[in-house]
C-alpha cells in the first residue's frame, strides 16, 4: 500500500486548511495510506475529525514541528509521496535527507504568487517534482523557483446547496446574533488578524455611513487574534462605533453571520486564489466588496454581485481613497432596495455557479498519479 504524507502548517480552520482537507479526501477511494503532519498550534486540531471522516485511510495525524524530528520521522518512514505546504520543519529536513541519500518525491502547494511567498521555498526548489498552484501564476514560479511542472488546481470544491437568504431568514439571523433588525448591516465573518486587516472594514463602514442617510450597523463575526482584537477595539473607540457594532467572537457556525449581512466586506492585505468566505457570502445572495489581491480580481466581476477594491500591493492597508470611493459608489446602490435586490440575485448566481462542474479532486489525483 502506497504511503502519502501531507505536511502542513496547522490544522485550525482556514482557507489553506480547506485545501488540505480536499486533497486528503481526493485520495479516499485509492489504496493509499495517509499521514498528516503539522507544525503549529498543537492544541487546535479543528479539522482532524473531518480529515479522518473524509478519508478512512488517514492512519496518523502528528504534531511534528521541528527539522530534526521531521528528518528522523521521514528517514524512518520513507513515504512514497510528500505533499508539502508551508511546513518549515519538513522543508529544512528535505535537503539533509537528500544529502544522506533519501530523495522523497515531493509536490508542493502554492497559494500565492507574491515573491515573498515564493522565496520561502527556494531552499527546496530542486527537490520539488511538481508545483500545485491554486491559480495560474506559472510565470512567477518559473522566475523564482525553476522549471518543475506546474499544475493549476483552483480550490473550488463541490458544496452542499445553500438556500438564498430571504428577508425572513435575514431577520432571524440578526435576532440570533443580537444584531438590530432595522439598519443596513455590513461587516466581515471569519478569522480576524493583521493579514485580514479587519480594522480596514471598520474604516470602510465609517465612510459608508457618511454617504448614507439611513443608519448602519457593523457586524464582526469570528475568532479574533488577541493582538488584532486590541486594534479592533481601539478603532471602534476612535470612530465612535462601539454602540453600532456587534462582535460575536468565535462561532461554531458562521452561517448566521453571513445571512445577517447586507454587504460582506473583505479588506485583506493578501490572499490566495479566492477565499472561501467570499463563496459563503455570494452563494447566500450577499454581495461582497473585496480587494484585488491573490486571485480575487481574476474571478470576481466588478458590479455583478461583487465589487472590487483595486489594491496595487500585498503588504499595506487599503488606501484611504479606495475606501472612500467604494463607499461613495455603494451607498446609492444600498439605498435603493430594488437595485440591491438585483445585486443579491447576481451574487447568488455567481456564487453557486463558481463551484459547479469543477472537479478539483480529479485534478489533484491526476497531478500526483505517477507516484501512486
Amino acid at each position: 500500500m502506497k504511503h502519502v504524507v501531507f505536511a502542513h502548517r496547522k490544522l485550525s480552520f482556514g482557507g489553506g486548511e480547506r485545501v488540505l482537507l480536499e486533497q486528503v479526501a481526493a485520495l479516499a477511494d485509492l489504496p493509499v495510506r495517509v499521514t498528516v503532519l503539522f507544525r503549529k498550534e498543537p492544541g487546535k486540531r479543528d479539522i482532524e475529525l473531518e480529515l479522518r471522516e473524509r478519508n478512512p485511510n488517514v492512519t496518523e495525524v502528528i504534531h511534528l514541528p521541528g527539522a530534526v524530528g521531521a528528518f528522523r520521522w521521514l528517514w524512518q518512514t520513507r513515504p512514497d509521496l510528500l505533499v508539502l505546504c508551508n511546513h518549515k520543519g519538513v522543508q529544512r529536513a528535505l535537503p539533509w535527507l537528500a544529502r544522506c541519500g533519501l530523495r522523497v518525491p515531493c509536490v508542493l502547494t502554492l497559494h500565492e504568487h507574491y515573491e515573498r511567498h515564493l522565496r520561502k521555498y527556494r531552499g527546496v526548489r530542486n527537490l520539488v517534482d511538481r508545483w500545485l498552484c491554486t491559480y495560474d501564476f506559472t510565470a512567477a514560479v518559473r522566475a523564482h523557483l525553476g522549471d518543475a511542472p506546474c499544475s493549476i488546481i483552483h480550490p473550488l470544491y463541490p458544496r452542499a446547496e445553500v438556500a438564498r437568504v430571504d428577508d425572513e431568514a435575514r431577520h432571524a439571523a440578526r435576532r440570533a446574533l443580537g444584531v438590530p433588525e432595522g439598519p443596513l448591516v455590513v461587516g466581515y465573518a471569519g478569522q480576524m488578524d493583521a493579514r485580514k486587516a479587519t480594522v480596514d472594514v471598520i474604516r470602510f463602514a465609517v465612510r459608508l455611513q457618511k454617504e448614507l442617510t439611513a443608519p448602519l450597523h457593523l457586524l464582526l463575526a469570528g475568532r479574533e487574534d488577541p493582538a488584532h482584537a486590541r486594534e479592533i477595539q481601539a478603532a471602534l473607540e476612535d470612530e465612535h462605533l462601539l454602540d453600532r457594532c456587534t462582535r460575536t467572537g468565535p462561532l461554531k457556525d458562521l452561517a448566521p453571520a453571513f445571512a445577517a449581512l447586507d454587504l460582506y466586506v473583505m479588506t485583506s492585505r493578501n490572499e490566495g486564489f479566492f477565499p472561501i468566505a467570499l463563496i459563503e457570502a455570494l452563494e447566500r445572495g450577499v454581495p461582497v466588496l473585496a480587494p484585488t489581491v491573490g486571485g480575487i480580481g481574476t474571478v470576481l466581476e466588478d458590479g455583478e454581485g461583487g465589487f472590487l477594491l483595486r489594491k496595487a500591493d500585498d503588504r499595506g492597508p487599503v488606501p484611504e481613497p479606495l475606501l472612500a470611493a467604494a463607499a461613495a459608489r455603494l451607498a446609492p446602490l444600498l439605498a435603493d432596495a430594488e437595485t440591491w435586490e438585483a445585486q443579491r440575485a447576481k451574487a447568488r448566481a455567481f456564487g453557486t455557479a463558481l463551484t459547479r462542474d469543477y472537479d478539483a479532486a480529479a485534478r489533484f489525483r491526476e497531478a500526483v498519479a505517477e507516484w501512486l
